[in-house]
């Protein structure tokens, strides 16, 4: 008898059978899977876009090493451009007070932006272990320095299987509850390293607001030290004058005495 997996438990079924007898789910999904196989093999770098974000916060399925990496450059190019934009306005803004208020909300904005790209990913990588035939829960490795991350680098290259392809099925788009949930956690993770970011710009404007009152002080000691000397020279200078002419008056009386 001719098997076929199913495509949502991969139990072996009848080539025949429209539904699973282990799970209920419904084969055309398989059929699916085979239709879609060339367009993934083909995919270019906008569509690698438009698919993630129409799969996003979704670990079922399966995403091919073309549409990863793709994917991965994308959110790259993201992240090295929210870290230039919060570089180049800090160091323009940080110590005007307006300047401070700017980076407080923009601070926010690329904490939500980092914390997006990097939980979004995570589901990217779930996927592409799928395609792979290996499970998602290496992804735990990561949690181990430089050895889980190379590990997970080297799954991460591995040919697509069509064990995985059938095991794990077609990619689902995420439901209205998964999105409104992983969204929460993006903000919310975004929010709490915003606001981190914002007790440390606050620490640092007012460490500049100091030091400039400081140089201030010092500069305006500075200053009336200055004119004290000043003032002193002036004050010697009359006296010399005053001694001289007292002198050359006595002198006179003197001879005129004699």
């Amino acid at each position: 008898m001719n098997t076929k997996y199913c495509s949502n438990c991969g139990n072996q079924i009848a080539a025949e059978s429209s539904f699973c007898n282990f799970c209920g789910a419904n084969q055309d999904a398989y059929i699916t899977i085979k239709k879609s196989e060339a367009k993934n093999d083909k995919i270019n770098f906008p569509d690698a876009l438009k698919d993630y974000f129409k799969h996003l916060f979704s670990a079922a399925g399966c995403d091919t090493r073309r549409e990863y990496w793709f994917s991965y450059v994308w959110m790259t190019l993201f992240s090295g451009f929210l870290y230039s934009l919060w570089l180049v306005s800090y160091f323009s803004f940080y110590d005007t007070f307006t300047g401070v208020k700017f980076l407080k909300f923009l601070g926010f904005v690329v904490s939500v932006g980092l914390y997006f790209i990097s939980i979004s990913m995570i589901f990217s990588m779930c996927r592409r272990l799928h395609d792979a035939n290996i499970s998602g829960f290496f992804l735990l490795f990561l949690l181990v320095p430089i050895f889980g991350w190379i590990l997970i680098l080297i799954l991460l290259c591995q040919r697509s299987s069509e064990e995985g392809k059938r095991k794990y099925g077609p990619k689902q788009k995420p439901s209205i509850n998964s999105l409104l949930v992983w969204w929460t956690v993006v903000a919310f993770f975004g929010l709490l390293a915003g606001s981190s970011e914002m007790n440390k710009l606050e620490s640092n404007y007012e460490e500049v607001v100091r030091q400039e009152q400081l140089d201030d002080e010092v500069q305006k000691e500075k200053e009336d030290s200055q004119d004290e000397n000043d003032d002193d020279d002036t004050y010697d200078n009359d006296d010399s004058y005053d001694s001289g002419d007292n002198y050359y008056h006595n002198d006179y009386r003197y001879d005129d005495d004699y």
